[in-house]
């Protein structure tokens, strides 16, 4: 019996290691999101749902259509939920995957599920960002797919497995275009090594447009050249956004050390037999496909983000329990850095939660939101969340905190006098933004002028060099 089998069967270390990992998910629950960016996505489907206004002609994001349908749904239907609801998301959608994963590859439900939960730490899976979904209408589509280009099914059978898995993919697609990156070669090696590759392939594209067709269908119905607004957009933000030469060198550099220390796997895995010297089995054949689609989108953007990786760590969390139902051995000490790596990821982010847990409570949302009511507030670099919590809606078309330092460049500061040259009727800075430069100095003069502040929240010491970042200032328009 290895090293890794024998603490596994202590039960006490069992023990604790449940008791850890109910106190980790607890202090999601918690919270009423965990990360920004579920809430970005969330307002904009508001807009969308509440207001019928099509991305992006209220707030601007970089993220494809379908994703503000899905978040502002499940914003909808959790209006009631006022912590937890995006983590409730996650851990369904995360259900969801190991469920479809034993369908394909005979795989124990638990213990998928228990290895992403767990083992995702780093990469942040209970957030409830795109990642934690795009994971799960991935496998959606293999298996469809996978059902599609079967030899013993019924023709007509065929033809709607694969309707079906281009029409998945076209919709989900538009939930992230990474998906489209991680699904290439385990899609093509589905329709092109089954028989019948050029109809597999025929039908897999008239689902796609007919995926894509229903999505952008209000688009059509509203014409004015809508739909090319919305690519024109994308991509002129895009372009901005993409990182510099020192960014993606970051994010190759956390990449290589994320997939050091989920390397016992990777060789246990990629040493099989079945992998290099004989043919393996399709299944097999389309894990590893997967995997290695994978590793290249969560470097596409640049950016030195963990959550990119869940992307890879989805079909690398089912090779590991396939190796462990093989009953293939881990040396102890082969896993203390993965062990390491997870612990402390774990310990992060309980704690970053419990002191946003603290720091949400000092700020009153439902007063901010009948102070403001129903008029318009200038976003000038503070976190967009604030229009969310206090169900607030914002002047200029780019709220999110830096979006308008990427678009405009070193003309930001011109960009926000001429929207403060309309009136708003407030403005929301930094806690103590033009003393410490966040602002620049003709905006701060203007509002000086014309404004009179209505609310401020200090998160923190007072006297702190560097606020907490949920800090802010409301100004009002003066009479």
């Amino acid at each position: 019996m290895s090293d890794l089998q024998t603490i596994l069967k202590n039960k006490v270390f069992v023990f604790i290691i449940c008791l850890c990992s109910i106190f980790y998910i607890f202090s999601y629950l918690i919270l009423p999101f965990s990360t920004a960016d579920t809430t970005f996505y969330a307002l904009i489907g508001q807009g969308l749902l509440q207001d019928h206004m099509l991305p992006y002609q209220y707030v601007f994001d970089h993220k494809p259509f379908g994703v503000y349908v899905l978040y502002g749904v499940w914003d909808a239907l959790t209006a009631q939920l006022p912590v937890g609801k995006f983590t409730v998301l996650a851990l369904l959608s995360l259900a969801a995957f190991a469920a479809m994963a034993r369908s394909i590859w005979r795989t124990r439900w638990l213990w998928v599920f228990a290895a992403l939960v767990l083992l995702g730490a780093p990469f942040e899976l209970l957030a409830g960002n795109t990642e934690t979904l795009l994971i799960t209408t991935e496998l959606a589509v293999l298996g469809l797919a996978r059902k599609g280009t079967l030899a013993t099914i019924q023709p007509t059978t065929r033809i709607l497995w694969l309707l079906a898995a281009g029409v998945t993919f076209g919709l989900t697609v538009n939930i992230n275009y990474l998906e489209g990156i991680c699904l290439f070669l385990p899609v093509c090696f589905l329709l092109l090594a089954n028989i019948r590759p050029v109809l597999n392939i025929s039908l897999f594209a008239i689902g796609t447009c007919g995926g894509l067709a229903a999505l952008f269908a209000p688009y059509f119905i509203q014409g004015h050249h809508a739909l090319a607004d919305y690519f024109t957009q994308q991509h002129q933000f895009l372009h901005a956004y993409s990182a510099k030469l020192s960014k993606r060198i970051k994010a190759v550099l956390l990449l290589a050390a994320y997939l050091a220390v989920f390397s016992p796997i990777l060789i246990k895995w990629f040493g099989q037999k079945s992998i290099l010297k004989t043919a393996p089995t399709p299944d097999t054949t389309l894990l590893t496909l997967w995997f290695i689609s994978s590793v290249p989108a969560a470097l596409l953007s640049g950016h030195a983000f963990s959550h990119y990786s869940g992307l890879w760590f989805a079909p690398l969390s089912i090779m590991l329990v396939l190796l462990a139902q093989q009953k293939l051995l881990f040396p102890g000490w082969a896993v203390v850095p993965l062990a390491a790596v997870v612990g402390l990821s774990c310990v992060d982010e309980i704690h970053k939660n419990l002191k946003d847990y603290i720091n949400f409570k000092q700020i009153d949302y439902t007063h901010l939101s009948d102070l403001v009511q129903q008029q318009k507030v200038l976003n000038i670099r503070t976190p967009h969340t604030h229009f969310y919590m206090a169900h607030l809606h914002s002047f200029d078309r780019y709220l999110f905190r830096d979006h308008i330092d990427i678009v405009y460049g070193k003309n930001a500061g011109k960009h926000y006098l001429q929207d403060l040259a309309q009136h708003p009727a407030f403005v929301m800075l930094p806690y103590q933004g033009c003393s410490t430069d966040k602002v620049e100095e003709p905006v701060c003069v203007y509002i000086q002028q014309h404004y009179q502040q209505a609310y401020s929240v200090l998160i923190g010491k007072a006297g702190k060099k560097k606020p907490n970042r949920f800090s802010f200032e409301l100004y009002k328009l003066k009479n």
